[in-house]
C-alpha cells in the first residue's frame, strides 16, 4: 500500500512540473496558447483521474483486507465523466485545442507507469 502511495506521489510531481512547464510556455509564447491552453486542462482532468483512480484501488484494498463480501466499482463512469467533461470543456471554449486536451489526459495516467518501475526497483535492492 506504501507503493501505490509513493507512485500516486511521484505521478503528481511529475505531472506538476510538467503543467509548471506548460504555464511558462502559455505566458512566453502567444502564438501557442490553444495547444498549451490545451495541455493544461487535459493535465489537470489527467491527475484528477490518476488521484481518484488511486483512492478507488486503496477502498478495494481496504475491503479485500476487511473480507468483506460486498460489490465494488472502481468508478469507471465517474472516470469517463471526468474525460467527458475536460473534451466538452475545450470544445466549447475556444482557447482551448482538442487534441493537445486528449494528448494532456493522456499524461499522467501513462506516467504511473515508469513510476512504478523505478519505485520497485528502489524498493527491490
Amino acid at each position: 500500500m506504501d507503493d501505490l502511495n509513493s507512485i500516486v506521489t511521484a505521478v503528481t510531481r511529475a505531472t506538476l512540473l510538467i503543467l509548471s512547464a506548460t504555464l511558462i510556455g502559455w505566458a512566453f509564447l502567444p502564438a501557442y496558447r490553444l495547444i498549451f491552453g490545451g495541455l493544461i486542462l487535459g493535465l489537470v482532468f489527467g491527475l484528477v483521474y490518476v488521484r481518484f483512480l488511486s483512492a478507488k484501488v486503496r477502498g478495494l484494498v481496504n475491503l479485500v483486507i476487511s473480507q468483506q463480501q460486498k460489490r465494488y466499482s472502481f468508478g469507471f463512469l465517474t472516470r469517463m465523466c471526468l474525460v467527458l467533461i475536460a473534451v466538452m470543456f475545450a470544445v466549447r471554449f475556444e482557447h482551448f485545442s482538442i487534441v493537445s486536451t486528449i494528448i494532456g489526459l493522456f499524461i499522467p495516467p501513462l506516467l504511473t507507469l515508469p513510476a512504478g518501475i523505478v519505485i520497485g526497483l528502489r524498493n527491490k535492492s
